[in-house]
């Protein structure tokens, strides 16, 4: 082999020693080896029924993994249910109002352990390393499913049951000949009520439209007797006036009334032109004394 091929070789195998190291760096990252090589906290979570969880089953926050199950789940002491061991990275703090749920990841897939962030719940103070927390069983999962489909199936028997016991009881109450007869009779009462209810209807109508006219013509008698009130209204407050200039001498009645002077020389006009006509007029006829005003 010569120099040439050695130096070859060399540099393959350098190159393929180089693959292997970065391959199993990758594995032991992102695989379960990596894990080991974290910071981490331990959890522990009591579940009613923890069916379908398995030791390494992973921890989701919200969908994204951030641990693992170091368990199998394990009965507690006073046979209420069971724990499991969670360990969590360090670096993931996780709010204490949040809530541990068992999830699946499809109808027959496996079971993992779900966190969800309640609404507020990042404001909440994270959960101290070693707490002992209260989980609760989710829906997820063709058990989950079962278990509704049983309760549901519950509801329908006993309401398909309600229902046979209402048929019962119109068969045997009112569907039977005697009920059937007076349900018959008891529509054609309504039926003659309903026409005698038409015809005392058409009577209020007729009752309602003279009630009209009588309300038309009345308001047309109101309008006139109004129309006269007003009429007579304005011929008194004339009458008011006409006294009030005669008791204060103003206009020609008040002057003749007030003014004694004045009246006297009327009077002797109308006597001279009573005497003398209008066209052989003189003053033949004076006033003795002339009264005083009042």
């Amino acid at each position: 082999m010569t120099s040439e091929e050695r130096f070859t070789q060399t540099k393959v195998g350098i190159f393929i020693l180089i693959g292997i190291v970065t391959i199993g760096m990758m594995v032991v990252y992102f695989g379960r080896l990596g894990e080991g090589v974290r910071n981490y906290y331990n959890l522990r979570v009591e579940f009613p029924n923890a069916s379908g969880l398995l030791r390494g089953s992973e921890v989701l926050l919200a969908g994204a993994k951030i641990g693992r199950m170091v368990n199998d789940p394990i009965i507690l002491p006073d046979m209420n249910g069971v724990y499991v061991d969670l360990r969590i990275f360090d670096h993931v703090k996780i709010p204490s109002a949040s809530e541990f749920t068992i999830g699946s990841s499809g109808l027959l897939g496996d079971k993992f352990v779900q966190i969800d962030l309640k609404p507020g719940a990042k404001d909440s103070a994270p959960i101290a390393p070693g707490t002992t927390i209260k989980g609760t069983n989710g829906g997820g999962g063709l058990g989950g499913m079962a278990e509704d489909a049983g309760a549901l199936v519950a509801e329908l028997r006993t309401t398909v049951g309600n229902v046979n016991s209402v048929v019962k009881k119109l068969d045997s109450g009112l569907l039977n000949e005697e009920g059937i007869a007076s349900l018959k009779e008891t529509l054609k009462n309504l039926q003659t009520t309903s026409s005698s209810l038409a015809a005392a209807s058409a009577k209020v109508d007729g009752v309602v439209a003279k009630a009209e006219t009588t309300i038309e013509s009345g308001k047309g008698t109101m309008d006139s007797a109004k129309k006269a009130a007003d009429e007579l209204q304005h011929a008194l407050s004339d009458i008011r006036a006409l006294l009030r200039e005669v008791r204060q001498g103003q206009g020609a009645l008040g002057t003749l009334i007030a003014n004694r002077e004045t009246a006297d020389n009327l009077r002797a006009l109308v006597s001279n032109l009573r005497k003398y006509g209008i066209l052989w007029y003189r003053d033949g006829e004076k006033s003795k004394s002339p009264a005083p005003e009042r």
